[in-house]
């Protein structure tokens, strides 16, 4: 089955220049990263040109212009990933993708306006060719709320609706995937999951440097030990965040969820039935994610071993960082 997949993500200043580096891949560190092909980068292309400076330049541009209020805390980007499934988007021939992504790009400039689109990027360079377009959430009264474009769950639901009916006069093979309403499943984004195996490759090191650490060359060592700390701490706090986000929903799996390792017939049958419900890849996602909560904890279980000042200064440097990054979102 061929399903259309239109799915959100809001983003606040600080977030918009991390954005726009993976839209327009203007960051060297995705050469290392397995899932873009850097020589198919070339192929990308825009259905709405990116700006000629910054998204954060013209996300000003758009507020000043429809005079919005702000706050510190204010949605100023709304990333869009559009997209079909798999097997239906690489059958198609690059023109027919390429109908498919304009046509996309047509619903969306008649549900949010065509001038609020900051940009709308093809990434060929993955194995699903998809879109990602950005918009900034100025809503018909000219006011900065994504809330009330995107509103809640029954409101997103509607609007994936609508998107399917969209393409579906276009392509009649496309189907409307089950509700998240109905199903209760969580989409849990890609990047936690690397974010996941990275934080368990950063406290493997952390953990052999202190280990290894000796009188000779005593000094050397706690520069690495804080050096991975530096990187290691404020990604588990990201984590945390997200991965407690999905707190009521991890404890909903607990309940319904039997660990496998307990010999048990009756339930292993009960868990190999709860596998059918999901689908392999949807049980096997939630067992991950699972496991992020052991994680998180043998994590938090270690930064408290940390001394408080190293800590501090560890918080002030981010902060820091956070100023400047958000000073080269403005120019």
């Amino acid at each position: 089955m061929a399903y259309t997949i239109m799915r959100f993500k809001k983003d606040k200043g600080g977030a918009v220049a991390g954005c726009e580096r993976h839209n327009e891949r203007k960051k060297e560190a995705y050469k290392s990263n397995p899932d873009i092909d850097i020589t198919r980068t070339k192929y990308n292309y825009h259905i709405v040109q990116a700006p000629k400076y910054t998204y954060g330049r013209k996300i000003k541009e758009l507020i000043k212009k429809y005079e919005c209020k702000t706050r510190k805390d204010s949605i100023r980007l709304v990333e869009t990933l559009i997209t079909a499934s798999p097997e239906f988007m690489n059958k198609l021939s690059e023109k027919e993708q390429r109908e498919y992504f304009e046509r996309a790009t047509e619903f969306m400039k008649s549900e949010i306006g065509e001038d609020r689109i900051i940009s709308a990027v093809v990434h060929m360079d993955e194995k699903t060719p998809h879109m990602h377009l950005a918009f900034c959430p100025i809503n018909q009264d000219g006011k900065l709320s994504a809330k009330s474009i995107l509103g809640n769950q029954k409101s997103l639901s509607e609007w994936q609706t609508r998107y399917y009916e969209f393409m579906h006069e276009r392509w009649h093979e496309l189907e409307r995937g089950q509700s998240a309403q109905v199903t209760k499943r969580k989409h849990i984004p890609t990047w936690l999951f690397k974010m996941a195996d990275n934080l368990d490759y950063l406290y493997n090191k952390l953990s052999n440097v202190i280990e290894n650490i000796n009188l000779i060359d005593m000094k050397k060592d706690k520069a690495e030990a804080l050096d991975i700390l530096s990187e290691f701490v404020p990604k588990v706090q990201k984590f945390s965040a997200k991965v407690n986000s999905y707190k009521d929903y991890i404890r909903e799996l607990e309940i319904k969820v039997i660990n496998q390792k307990y010999d048990n017939k009756e339930l292993a049958e009960e868990n190999n039935e709860l596998k059918k419900q999901m689908g392999d890849k949807e049980f096997e996602t939630s067992m991950k994610l699972m496991n992020m909560q052991n994680q998180l904890k043998k994590y938090e279980k270690y930064i408290k071993k940390v001394p408080k000042e190293i800590l501090e200064e560890i918080d002030r440097k981010e902060r820091e960082h956070n100023y400047y990054k958000d000073k080269e979102m403005e120019r």
